[in-house]
């Protein structure tokens, strides 16, 4: 399994997954569908209920054949509240038990790097599921709860080291030209986020652009970095709770909202987090 896409195996993603999905299902019941939804603008809060329901459908179908699936296109059979609840609940219901019966070391397939195992499931729902409740909170006007600071901590690492590689991949590189520190301040996770390079013979020189979307070079990310830090090797920080950087890296926070610091050249930093990092 390539090692950037290595989720921490002591989180039982599996069932976080069901914890999230079982949140989301009873606060569907009790939402306004007709509600948009800030983080997702084209959407009401009805389209995100059956973005997800389908979301977690086509895993199940990858997961359980390990290839690539054809996208879902099911509905409940009303809008009502109650109705698309139970609708989602078993969608919910059927990828929980195609993730509980995989072996997380499975071959399978995912959209970021092809070659995988069934681990990059169990994760990618466990946050899925967990942004998305945060975008149903939202769009019903409830407070959000806020996500275990370990669970957001996997979430800022699934960011920079999947997404990041999705997105450069798709034509959409970071905006980053000098490192880049986050830091957790309540998990003490630290990422050092560096402009992509290339090896050169034996040396490495920073990545030239590239007209080709598929040979745009992901940012390079170093997980647990104090060694960088204690070195001076990012004059540009962010720093605040897990939770608000997961909330930041997914746009449903900005740098305004007081929950993180930022130190150094902040046009800089806003350039970053205003990159294409996640769809």
């Amino acid at each position: 399994m390539n090692a950037a896409v290595r989720p921490d195996t002591t989180l039982g993603f599996v069932e976080l997954f069901a914890a999230a999905a079982e949140g989301f299902a009873v606060n569907v019941a009790w939402s306004d569908l007709r509600a948009r939804v800030p983080g997702c603008p084209d959407w009401t809060a009805y389209d995100l209920v059956v973005h997800l329901g389908n979301v977690h459908a086509w895993a199940a179908t990858i997961v359980e054949t390990g290839r690539p699936a054809a996208e879902q296109n099911d509905e409940p059979r009303s809008g009502k509240p109650r109705v698309v609840s139970e609708w989602y609940a078993g969608k919910a219901e059927d990828l929980y038990e195609v993730l509980r019966a995989a072996p997380a070391d499975r071959a399978t397939w995912n959209f970021a790097y092809g070659a995988g195992v069934a681990a990059f499931w169990q994760r990618r729902q466990v946050h899925e599921t967990t942004i998305h409740r945060i975008d149903l909170d939202l769009a019903s006007g409830r407070d959000s709860e806020p996500v275990d600071p370990r669970v957001a901590a996997d979430g800022v690492d699934e960011v920079l080291t999947v997404f990041g590689h999705r997105m450069a991949s798709r034509g959409h590189p970071a905006r980053l030209d000098r490192s880049l520190m986050l830091t957790a301040t309540d998990t003490g996770d630290t990422w050092l986020v560096s402009p992509p390079t290339r090896e050169h013979g034996s040396s490495v020189v920073p990545a030239q652009p590239s007209t080709s979307p598929a040979e745009q070079p992901p940012v390079d990310v170093r997980r647990g970095a104090a060694e960088h830090e204690r070195a001076g090797a990012a004059r540009d920080r962010v720093e605040g709770p897990a939770d608000a950087l997961y909330r930041l890296l997914w746009r449903r926070s900005g740098l305004d909202d007081g929950t993180v610091r930022v130190e150094g050249d902040e046009t800089r930093v806003r350039a970053f987090l205003g990159s294409r990092l996640v769809p």
